[in-house]
């Protein structure tokens, strides 16, 4: 039976069932995100302006993830859609090296404290594959620690852990070891037990951007710990970084790691990826006096021109104006507003939680 919910779901959004029918024939459960994968079917977008967007059927919808996540300046910011504009019009990708790619790996060392160096990439996924990759090649060693319910992206190592294993050989699996959060103990011990544990990495506010909390105190352990024991600490900070503070976590709470992974925000809403941190690890690339322990790394679009003049403007904004304080200070309107709406609903006895939403979508 269809709950009263789920008839003003269909009811408003029939555009969108419509398109996810044909959808289902073009792509597996008719999406291209896991995370675009809705029941009964996904909303499709036509466009969006700050902190709204629209939908085929004409839905104003008010848009608390941005693309999600990386768009904290909103949709359509005006200066990023001038400076995209005018780059396309002198071409998207010139097969060179550029000043826009300097002056975006500039801005990255000038608010990530841990960024002595810098390596472009076109998303989060392909910064932590390079990143465990760097610290595999700069220690000698093969095992990398990450912890229950870390995203770090699809790729077959970091996938650990996880769901949706298949296709993965456990040859790979096994040099991964998966290890609870918050539990410096089980670091230690695992660190004694093995003395082939290139680097450890997590998402530096907990699972799930930070849904699942961890203490900001184990991350001074984990640095501690880290140092004792030659291994390389890896923050990835393609949601946090450049949102939480204009530095990250790391400049937030006083903890600077071997290196940190980038994306979203970094790219201004265009595809973009780094990784950042320690010049003698980032220089992996280059290989210094040994070839053997070089690594190679392409990549089609790496700092190409649209996605550099984005991610350069949205990353002036973040240094020179005050979004993150007011990121901040809306989440914590939405949290006390989210409460009273709630209250307001529960105390009327309102059985269909739709109303939520429409007294929330009113408080903001």
């Amino acid at each position: 039976m269809v709950s009263t919910i789920e008839q003003r779901y269909l009811d408003l959004h029939t555009g969108s069932a419509e398109r996810w029918a044909t959808a289902r024939d073009i792509f597996p459960d008719g999406v291209t995100h896991d995370g675009r994968r809705m029941s009964p079917f996904p909303l499709y977008g036509t466009h969006g302006v700050g902190g709204v967007k629209w939908d085929v059927d004409g839905n104003r919808i008010v848009d608390f993830w941005t693309g999600h996540g990386s768009m904290m300046l909103g949709h359509a910011h005006p200066e990023i859609v001038r400076v995209v504009q005018e780059q396309v019009a002198i071409g998207t990708h010139l097969s060179m090296s550029s000043d826009l790619e300097m002056h975006w790996g500039q801005l990255v060392q000038q608010l990530i404290p841990s960024a002595e160096k810098v390596r472009f990439h076109s998303s989060g996924t392909e910064a932590t594959m390079m990143a465990i990759r760097m610290a595999r090649a700069y220690t000698g060693k093969t095992k990398v620690i990450k912890f229950e319910e870390h995203f770090h992206g699809w790729s077959d190592y970091l996938a650990a852990g996880g769901a949706g294993l298949g296709g993965i050989p456990q040859e790979t699996l096994s040099t991964m070891i998966v290890l609870p959060p918050d539990d410096i103990d089980a670091v230690e011990q695992t660190l004694q037990r093995s003395d082939d544990i290139a680097a450890i990495i997590l998402e530096p506010t907990g699972a799930h951007m930070g849904l699942e909390p961890i203490r900001p105190g184990f991350l001074h352990e984990l640095r501690d710990i880290t140092e004792k024991h030659g291994v390389v600490l890896i923050f990835d900070e393609v949601v946090t970084g450049f949102r939480v503070a204009k530095g990250g976590v790391q400049s937030l709470y006083g903890v600077t790691p071997d290196m940190t992974t980038m994306a979203k925000i970094l790219g201004g809403g265009l595809p973009g990826g780094a990784v950042a941190g320690k010049a003698d690890i980032i220089n992996m690339i280059e290989g210094g006096n040994d070839p053997d322990r070089r690594i190679a790394h392409n990549g089609t679009f790496n700092a190409n021109p649209l996605s550099a003049v984005a991610g350069i403007k949205a990353l002036e904004l973040v240094a020179t104006t005050d979004v993150n304080e007011r990121a901040s200070a809306m989440g914590e309107r939405f949290e006390v507003r989210y409460e009273r709406a709630s209250h307001e609903v529960g105390d009327s006895g309102v059985r269909d939680r739709h109303q939520l939403a429409d007294l929330l979508a009113l408080e903001c």
